[in-house]
């Protein structure tokens, strides 16, 4: 910034006089706008808007969220760019959404852009990040879209306002000269933005959605957290007809509460209310793509997270399709979304080393530390037949599910499925050394019209037998307890074989109709501490963890299957 009093190159406050002097930017906006008029977002308009800096560069902000400190994007009012205080413009005028941070420059393999909150090198914890906060109808706090090379670090996003667009009660008006003082999205990506990472990047509140759009090749998202967004975690699908290509990967992740708005203030320890359905204009997904087939074909994995809460389904990839394409779910805790908690297989999937509870009913529940009434305006519980899980059976691949343990008052616990022709040597499935406990489809475990009155299904696949009955497929070492009273175990008309027909003694092994076997939930904070304008803190590491990390694996070789009990000193 040439004119101004700092050119934003030295880590050190203005020294009070003189102009383009090495200190320090006092508003985050300065990075990308030097406070002239400009009504266009692309690099025509620079230096009016676009980032100051090259390729490479090291953004630092400074200030993190147990400090107080929170950073404006967008207009500071409903009724323009122009803020008549300071006389700068804050954003392009007459056009709020694409007032955001606009696409950083892109780095190298081994020099990237970097865009770091202050305590970037040690930022689990939730207090420690920097927060910017989108506001007067901003359509994305950042926009990534053909950025690569970029990693963006200890940071916080959400917006000052409690309405939704989403089918929320409390609607946010998106008139210019009346805009509530909402953000759409956090973060919107495409395709074209490759060699990207997320890292300790706490997205929350958003009127829409956490993240929009699909990714590149060699995009880590690390610690991500999607909490209380009113229309979904992540969508895909941004609606241009295209969907991701090459590898993704989300590890150490939270995705919940999603179709619900968070409160502004917040003043509940679940701060999560006005939740929508697809029932009720809403829609409710963690992670959800476009369906449309990848090309090349794009890779997504999900390790060591949990996803719960979420208005519709969990992660649900039963569209990621295109040839090469994959979705891998790996050691995740799913529970209490409303529709399905797990979806893969739309070109191959796989799910291994997972804990999943199947209570769709659980956000009818009065969950302690929600507001009255968050759920009012729910009605599609259990939607798809009331399965819990879905995975898809393609020519061509293997589909996998592995020591996963699965809890399931649900009509059905797994559905699975094939394409149109499951030709015998390509179309296979390798099901192996899974734990099933069922429990009664009835009013006491959430079905207020009293359900089936039987215990869970363990599996309907009807077309899909014959991917059971291929040559190369396996199905076996499984355990099921209280299973439906038609089911056979082994189930031989799917080719079961050494199948374990009895209790497997798991650390909990009753039913929860909300959470995960804790009467607190995941997302129950203390009250103290939990304003966006103060130190919100993340939601707590899973109490059921406890059966993946506090517990040991034994592996009972005479039975060949694995499955988890207590350690001896815990």
């Amino acid at each position: 910034m040439l004119s101004g009093q700092c050119d934003g190159r030295a880590d050190k406050p203005y020294p009070g006089t003189g102009t383009n002097r090495a200190c320090a930017f006092n508003d985050v906006r300065l990075l990308w706008q030097d406070g002239s008029y400009t009504t266009t977002s692309d690099a025509s308009s620079f230096p009016a808007y676009g980032w100051i800096g090259a390729g490479g560069d090291i953004y630092l902000i400074r200030g993190s969220l147990r400090d107080g400190v929170s950073y404006r994007v967008g207009w500071n009012s409903a009724s323009g760019a122009l803020d008549n205080a300071s006389k700068m413009y804050w954003g392009i005028q007459g056009d709020p959404y694409a007032s955001g941070a606009p696409p950083p420059p892109s780095g190298s393999e081994g020099a990237p852009t970097r865009i770091l909150g202050e305590n970037f090198a040690a930022c689990h914890d939730a207090s420690a990040k920097t927060q910017l906060h989108g506001g007067y109808g901003v359509a994305a706090v950042f926009n990534m879209r053909g950025s690569s090379h970029v990693e963006i670090a200890c940071i916080d996003v959400t917006d000052f306002s409690a309405c939704g667009t989403s089918g929320q009660r409390n609607g946010c008006n998106r008139e210019v000269g009346k805009l509530s003082d909402y953000a759409s999205n956090g973060v919107a990506w495409s395709n074209a933005s490759t060699h990207d990472v997320l890292a300790d990047v706490h997205i929350h509140g958003m009127a829409a959605a956490g993240m929009v759009g699909p990714t590149g090749d060699g995009t880590v998202f690390r610690d991500l957290d999607l909490l209380g967004n009113a229309a979904a975690g992540w969508n895909a699908d941004a609606g241009d007809g295209k969907t991701g290509s090459g590898s993704l990967l989300v590890q150490h992740f939270q995705i919940g509460w999603n179709g619900c708005a968070e409160e502004y203030p917040v003043t509940h320890p679940a701060p999560y209310q006005d939740c929508t359905d697809d029932n009720a204009s809403g829609y409710g997904d963690g992670f959800g793509t476009a369906t449309v087939d990848s090309s090349p074909g794009w890779q997504v994995r999900f390790d060591q997270g949990s996803v719960y809460n979420n208005t519709q389904d969990g992660l649900d990839a039963l569209h990621l399709t295109g040839a090469g394409s994959s979705m891998t779910v790996t050691h995740t805790l799913a529970y209490g979304n409303m529709g399905q908690q797990l979806k893969v297989g739309g070109s191959s999937g796989t799910m291994t080393d997972n804990v999943i509870y199947t209570n769709c009913n659980a956000l009818r529940q009065k969950i302690p530390g929600t507001p009255e009434g968050f759920n009012a305006h729910l009605s599609d519980f259990c939607r798809a037949a009331d399965a819990g899980i879905k995975i898809t059976v393609n020519d061509g691949s293997t589909t996998v599910f592995e020591r996963n343990i699965v809890y399931s008052a649900s009509a059905t616990a797994l559905e699975v499925d094939v394409n149109a022709v499951c030709a015998a040597e390509t179309c296979l499935i390798r099901q192996q050394n899974n734990v099933f406990v069922g429990f009664r489809n009835n009013a006491a475990n959430g079905y207020p019209s009293g359900g089936t009155g039987d215990y869970s299904n363990p599996i309907y696949a009807q077309d899909a037998t014959k991917a059971y009955r291929n040559a190369g497929s396996r199905f076996d070492h499984n355990t099921t307890f209280h299973a439906k009273k038609n089911w056979p175990c082994p189930a031989r008309d799917l080719h079961e074989t050494h199948a374990v027909c009895e209790d497997p003694h798991l650390v909990d092994e009753t039913w929860h109709l909300f959470g995960f076997g804790d009467t607190k939930p995941t997302g129950v904070v203390s009250p103290s501490g939990t304003d966006k304008e103060q130190k919100q803190r993340a939601p707590a590491k899973p109490l059921a963890y406890r059966y993946l990390g506090g517990a040991v694996l034994v592996s009972l070789a005479a039975r060949g299957f694995v499955l988890l009990r207590k350690r001896l000193n815990a």
